[in-house]
């Protein structure tokens, strides 16, 4: 074959040639042309994530090109990403300060973040340099917050009515400004016009279906939010705002309805799965809320807020590892998810875990300041674990930002109180009940305070103030009869005790009182009639059992007792209540084995027969049974009747002996805030601050237990205890 044959120095300059062109293409200059001109590519095409990506090669080869730095903003913004996007922007404005794009998106971000005065100035800035700038008038009108902000603002709307009259956004925002200045009827003008100019627009009935709904006004809330989701597609935020609607009216089946045509419809709109499985986690349907977060999963694995409700099951299902290894899948991925601390924190404290759950909590509140459940709960544990001074620190500043939080006034007055600063406590008490002046607790909370103060009279007419807003409530009651047995009354305690009985007979609770307060009048039959009634009533009420217990233990009538309880037993065979008590009073006499095969027989009857469990628990626990079957036990006994202070400490034992201090620390602790004069509910928090280091709650618990009962049966090792720390 013929070549051309080319001489040695045209080959050298083909070469040059080759290796300039080849030079010029990987020049940083040309690299970084080329990634800027894929990002606008992708940019321009709202493939946002795509764009990030070149945008980011764009910067590591020029950290201060102000296209690639706003682009970049822009596209974090775009996707949703705010804390990406922030600093982005924040850079563009200090480049190029006169980039009014980029002020109106930080403006925006800064309102959503509540800092309405910062949105404010940027939409200064921008008005100043395009006064005709729409986006800039509704981001400045939408950050008004003082009333003379809203004024300012509305004659600025009103004076570009002729430029911007036709618009729906202009009408809106129109609208929001009314609501603030408590206009309704302007306002409700403004939210009609808007949907007059735009029949079509989502957002436009949306506002106004939330108008009505703020206004009560449910028929045309509900009118508007259905015109919504008739016009935007099936597998549309529209669609869950009409079933959030009818939840928020308990509406469930409507709810449902709205879900299912949804996830049938549009079955890739996570949204709706998410509602659904909320909606069966709420309603205990624990197979069917993971059902739907499976569909998830399916389609998006590492959805994060599928792994928080995965782990919200798994909480409440007392799967305690597989919570925390859930919500630790969110934190590898979203660090600064303040939820998923919260959720750690709930699974750590199931585990027994206090102090890393406070160590979520607190970080949870870092990130959050205004997350009010994650405060609330850390102010709790630090109650409950004795630092009471950092949980008054903490609801202080809870109320110095949010002044209206009612439950945070409750346990700052509680807190008050475990301090020692009764008068506190009453104030805070008192500012409670201003803000929820239908609820009981707050004039009982009162009595207690204003008793601690020994201002009698007045702690007798708060208590009576409780009683009249809810007349089944107790512990007011029992507040009054301890204040006439105090005062040498005990006709005065009797007759108020049947006073209120004759208001609410069917009140187990007020039954349990009557024979304590007959058991004090050393009225033994009597009382025993009154027992029985209380759990005739309620078979699950403890205190009365036990109460019975007592009285047939002091009087020794034990085989009376056990006559009477088998003549019962041939009347009704099936009677749960009946073992329960066959049990006690085997227990009272010393006969475990045949206490033990009564509380059996009785759980066999009712499995959720909480006082059964209970016992059976400890039964086990102290008397070489099966200890994981003790431990199951105290835990079904925990969550059938979660409130009984006899519960949480046969439970909060039970995990002593195990070692898990912590969690059995926060039990005690709640026994011993119930039960502050029953010596071995003290010993126990003693024992276990003892063994957690902390010597001054330590000694303070077991003195208190010892001064309660100087010869209940670990009163001697308490005594050594006390001694060694001392």
């Amino acid at each position: 074959m013929y070549r051309i044959a080319l001489p040695r120095w045209s080959l050298l300059v083909l070469w040059f040639a080759m290796v300039g062109v080849g030079g010029c293409d990987r020049s940083p200059e040309a690299k970084k042309n080329r990634y800027l001109q894929r990002g606008d590519n992708y940019f321009s095409q709202q493939q946002y994530k795509e764009a990030i990506l070149e945008y980011r090669n764009v910067l590591r080869l020029d950290e201060a090109n102000v296209h690639a730095l706003q682009r970049l903003g822009f596209a974090y913004y775009q996707l949703g990403e705010i804390g990406p996007s922030f600093p982005f922007l924040l850079k563009i404005k200090e480049l190029a300060p006169d980039n009014l794009e980029t002020r109106l998106r930080l403006g925006m971000i800064y309102l959503g973040g509540g800092k309405a005065d910062e949105a404010r100035e940027e939409a200064a800035f921008v008005l100043e340099r395009d006064s005709k700038n729409f986006e800039a008038l509704l981001l400045f009108t939408g950050a008004a917050n003082t009333p003379e902000e809203v004024d300012e603002s509305i004659k600025r709307l009103e004076a570009m009515r002729t430029e911007f009259g036709e618009r729906m956004k202009f009408h809106l925002a129109l609208g929001t400004l009314y609501v603030r200045k408590r206009d309704l009827e302007k306002a409700e003008r403004s939210f009609q016009e808007a949907v007059a100019k735009e029949p079509r627009s989502i957002e436009a009935h949306t506002v106004l279906g939330n108008f009505y709904l703020a206004e009560r006004k449910t028929e045309r809330a509900e009118r508007e939010f259905r015109a919504a989701a008739e016009i935007a597609p099936v597998g549309s935020p529209a669609h869950v705002t009409l079933a959030d609607f009818y939840l928020q009216l308990n509406k469930l089946e409507e709810a449902k309805q709205v879900l299912t045509e949804i996830t049938s419809q549009a079955p890739d709109f996570l949204p709706a799965w998410r509602r659904t499985a909320q909606i069966a986690f709420a309603e205990k349907k624990y197979d069917e809320s993971v059902r739907a977060i499976n569909v998830i999963f399916q389609k998006n694995p590492g959805d994060l807020d599928g792994h928080l409700l995965r782990g919200q099951v798994h909480l409440a299902q007392r799967e305690t590892a597989k919570a925390i290894e859930e919500e630790q899948k969110v934190l590898k991925s979203e660090p600064k998810s303040a939820p998923a601390h919260y959720q750690l924190a709930l699974a750590q404290l199931q585990a027994g875990n206090i102090q890393q759950a406070k160590a979520e909590l607190q970080e949870a509140a870092t990130i959050a300041p205004t997350f009010v459940d994650a405060r609330l709960l850390l102010a709790q544990l630090n109650l409950q674990t004795g630092a009471v001074q950092p949980a008054i620190e903490e609801l202080e500043d809870l109320l110095e930002k949010q002044p209206k939080l009612a439950s945070a006034y409750l346990l700052l007055g509680t807190a008050y109180l475990t301090n020692k600063e009764p008068v506190k406590a009453v104030e805070t008490y008192r500012q409670f009940s201003q803000l929820a002046p239908k609820d009981p607790q707050g004039p009982y909370l009162m009595g207690v305070g204003l008793r601690a103060q020994g201002k009698t009279a007045e702690a007798k007419k708060a208590l009576e103030g409780a009683l009249t807003l809810a007349p089944g409530f107790v512990e007011p009651l029992t507040q009054l009869v301890a204040i006439a047995f105090a005062e040498k009354a005990s006709d005065v305690a009797l007759d108020r005790v049947k006073k209120q009985i004759a208001l609410v007979p069917e009140s187990a609770e007020l039954y349990d009182l009557l024979g304590n307060v007959y058991l004090a009048r050393s009225e033994g039959q009597l009382a025993e009639a009154a027992y029985l009634k209380a759990i005739d009533l309620n078979p699950q009420l403890f205190d009365a059992y036990l109460a019975l217990g007592r009285l047939y233990g002091r009087t020794q009538r034990y085989d009376e007792a056990l006559a009477k309880l088998d003549q019962a037993l041939a009347v009704d065979p099936k009677n749960a209540g009946t073992y329960m008590l066959i049990g006690i009073i085997h227990e009272q006499r010393g006969a475990i084995p045949q206490a033990q095969a009564a509380y059996e027989k009785a759980l066999q009857l009712n499995p959720r027969l909480g006082p059964a469990a209970n016992n059976l628990a400890y039964l086990y626990s102290e008397h070489g049974g099966d200890k994981e079957k003790a431990l199951a036990l105290a835990q079904t006994a925990k969550e059938v009747v979660p409130d009984d202070p006899h519960v949480s400490d046969t439970l909060g034992w039970i995990l002593y002996k195990r070692g898990v201090y912590e969690r059995a620390l926060s039990l005690f602790t709640e026994s011993a805030t119930k039960l502050a004069d029953n010596a071995e509910v003290q010993y126990h928090l003693g024992m276990t601050y003892y063994k957690l280091g902390n010597q001054q709650a330590a000694k303070a618990a077991l003195a208190q237990a010892i001064k309660s009962n100087a010869s209940f049966s670990a009163a001697e090792e308490a005594k050594r205890t006390l001694a060694e720390l001392q």
